[in-house]
């Protein structure tokens, strides 16, 4: 309708109503622009609201998780502590053999824990981490990220180290075959351990090696708390880090 009256205000030279409907029209993409993109930034602010929420989730259950991981890694140090004292000349004694048994048998026990970071993948891949225009949490988003790649690439180093020491450890350690065929006894050979300064040093080494990453862990897991504390600035609902008042 409106192509038809600038038609007809050409062919009467009517420059006035063609000035008029052509502002109408160049007014009215330009509204139907600004509506589009509007929606559009609505949609995106959204999708990253949505984003935060979900990393926020996952940070809180990364807590949980580490914390479990440092309660095992406290626990194993005092064992691995107890075997460094028995290979370098204490006495082991009935009441110390479980303790003992159970350092030797989780020495090259060394995994990495859960890192809940499917929301960040998925943001990175998709394109959308472009999204969250606030420079201070992109730096704080990408500090977190570049932490936890530095502790993966520890770990993936550690046990590099960890497979040089399994030959010397093979030299004084069996495991034997219980009546539960997931489970097996460790036998260990302690004159020859004592014995052989090489031995007692891989040891200590290996030892030493878990309790320098089990300090990653508690560095990392205070890293992620103040992540979500900063992540519950945009969602508005505080960081359940599982701490009671």
């Amino acid at each position: 309708m409106i192509l038809s009256r600038i038609r007809k205000a050409l062919a009467d030279q009517n420059w006035l109503s063609v000035g008029i409907e052509f502002v109408i029209v160049v007014a009215g993409v330009l509204l139907a622009f600004q509506v589009s993109a509007w929606n559009e930034r609505r949609i995106d602010t959204a999708r990253v609201g949505q984003a935060l929420e979900r990393l926020q989730l996952e940070s809180e259950q990364t807590i949980q998780a580490l914390r479990g991981r440092i309660a095992t890694d406290a626990e194993r140090q005092a064992e691995r502590a107890l075997l460094v004292e028995i290979a370098m000349g204490a006495a082991l004694t009935e009441r110390n053999q479980p303790d003992f048994d159970r350092a030797v048998a989780q020495l090259m026990y060394f995994t990495l824990p859960p890192f809940r970071q499917n929301t960040y993948d998925a943001l990175e891949q998709s394109g959308d981490l472009a999204l969250i225009n606030d420079p201070d949490l992109i730096t704080e988003l990408t500090r977190y990220q570049g932490h936890i790649g530095w502790v993966e690439s520890q770990h993936a180093s550690f046990r590099s180290g960890l497979t040089e020491f399994s030959e010397r450890l093979s030299e004084f350690v069996a495991h034997r075959p219980t009546d539960d065929p997931r489970v097996t006894r460790v036998e260990v050979d302690l004159e020859r351990l004592r014995s052989e300064p090489r031995l007692t040093s891989a040891v200590v080494q290996i030892a030493r090696m878990h309790a320098i990453f089990a300090h990653y862990i508690v560095q990392l897991e205070a890293h992620t708390v103040a992540f979500c504390q900063r992540l519950s600035e945009e969602t508005g609902r505080p960081c359940d880090t599982g701490e009671t008042e």
